[in-house]
């Protein structure tokens, strides 16, 4: 069964090759998302670096972190990707992703589990900060996407502000939804992947104009679903390994590997990782190329 991979990339760099070259394979498709905000590329130098799989380019998103617009983003490479044929499992990666387990050991895997889906749906980022994470979806946040981002501005305050405002006079937008979370990196199967694209005007209704809407509209869609039962593991493992650290107040943001990581090749919990720099990437991809010529042995 053949795999497609959706990657969401800010740029076209060294990372991102090495992320082509290691999933480089007749067996998959890479869809690619580059933010719109980078400007033109050469579309060339990308799918040069792909010998077996198909590179195919989506529609571009001007993409704001903690936007609405990092769900159109995710959404666009869905629509295409769905539309493109049909793959065992849809996988979501950011350009500073790797996997952790040759091409063989992933297909396999996948192919063994056609009818589960790989998605968190945990209590992990609401227990952080209960009553911020209320405020990221109970009220509307109508400058993030435009004037917000990651910065700390004066906008942020106002942003607060008019969310506590709309507290106070009772607005709450998620009275008649079960709001729930985790991350927004996934492995699904088609079945769901369609039924997302489907509930695009429910995903949009419910989550336009609010904070981090990436890492709760498909674990809120399916809450009351039969898709809850096709969760791995209950939904407690989406295949990714991420260390969190706290860079700062309230940005528990995930580290980047060291060269000391390289166990997660053992780890068979994993198949895939994620920061990745161009120095790790290049020893886990010779790493990855030597496992594939073992299991094609």
């Amino acid at each position: 069964m053949m795999q497609a991979f959706l990657v969401m990339t800010k740029d076209i760099n060294e990372e991102l090759l090495n992320l082509i070259r290691a999933l480089d394979s007749p067996k998959h498709v890479i869809f690619v998302h580059v933010d719109k905000k980078t400007g033109d590329f050469d579309k060339e130098s990308v799918i040069k670096n792909s010998i077996h799989s198909d590179i195919v380019f989506v529609p571009r998103i001007d993409v704001t972190w903690g936007g609405f617009s990092q769900v159109r983003a995710e959404l666009s490479l869905m629509k295409v990707a769905n539309s493109y044929g049909t793959f065992g499992h849809f996988h979501l990666l950011s350009g500073e992703d790797f996997p952790v387990k040759s091409n063989n050991q992933l297909d396999t895997f996948f192919e063994e589990h056609p009818n589960n889906n790989f998605l968190e749906i945990s209590q992990r980022i609401p227990n952080q900060n209960k009553d911020r994470f209320k405020l990221r979806y109970e009220q509307y946040h109508l400058l993030q996407d435009k004037f917000i981002g990651r910065k700390h501005n004066v906008f942020k305050y106002i942003d607060f502000a008019s969310c506590y405002l709309q507290r106070y006079l009772g607005v709450n937008r998620t009275r008649h939804i079960n709001i729930q979370s985790g991350a927004n990196w996934f492995s699904l199967n088609q079945d769901l992947l369609s039924y997302i694209i489907d509930n695009e005007k429910w995903i949009t209704k419910y989550f336009k104009n609010t904070y981090c809407p990436d890492e709760s509209f498909i674990q809120t869609l399916i809450a009351e679903t039969s898709f809850v039962k096709t969760l791995y593991k209950e939904g407690k493992e989406n295949l990714r390994f991420v260390d969190f650290y706290w860079k700062a107040k309230h940005n528990l943001t995930p580290r980047y590997l060291k060269l000391d990581d390289i166990s997660l090749l053992d780890d068979k919990s994993y198949f895939f990782a994620r920061k990745f720099n161009i120095e790790v990437s290049d020893v886990f991809l010779k790493k990855l190329k030597i496992l594939e010529n073992y299991y094609e042995k």
